[in-house]
């Protein structure tokens, strides 16, 4: 029972995630659905109901959420975002980075930015200097894009219930 559950709103919207126990507790009430169990079948019982333990619920009712901050490319970003977001690869030899590089570099007007900034290896990052990817003869091995765990996460649930 130490597992969490996936939480999807009335209209399939992912919501977050909560404790099987709590996940339990909303189906027994009525309060949700499950659309998907957990893989082997796993019960929970009582002494008159048995429920399988799910791994997504849809919520009966849909539930307001309150406008989330869009996270877009000219958004301000920070360091530990950035070695996150590349898995602390370097963007242009995939070696372990240990630094953050500006595409556009800061002496040119370079912003602070998802779509600026680019986990670097300390070499690479040298070897760049102040120019920009193309004037060191350097390319970068993906775009750097803002994170879109949100959609992301959205995405897989689709797909999952598309195969269903």
């Amino acid at each position: 029972m130490n597992r969490s559950v996936r939480v999807l709103n009335a209209t399939y919207e992912y919501l977050g995630e909560v404790s099987a126990d709590r996940a339990v507790v909303l189906i027994a009430t009525g309060s949700a659905q499950s659309t998907e169990d957990v893989i082997p079948i796993f019960p929970v019982r009582s002494k008159h109901v048995e429920i399988p333990l799910p791994r997504t619920i849809l919520l009966a009712e849909y539930v307001y959420v309150a406008h989330r901050v869009t996270v877009t490319d000219s958004s301000r970003a920070t360091f530990t975002g950035i070695f996150d977001r590349d898995g602390r690869q370097c963007a242009y030899c995939a070696a372990r980075a240990t630094t953050i590089d500006h595409v556009q570099p800061r002496s040119r007007n370079g912003p602070n930015t998802w779509g600026n900034l680019v986990a670097c290896c300390s070499s690479c990052n040298q070897r760049k200097a102040d120019r920009t990817p193309a004037e060191a003869g350097m390319r970068l091995l993906w775009e750097p894009k803002a994170p879109r765990r949100i959609e992301k996460v959205q995405q897989k649930i689709w797909r999952e219930l598309s195969r269903t």
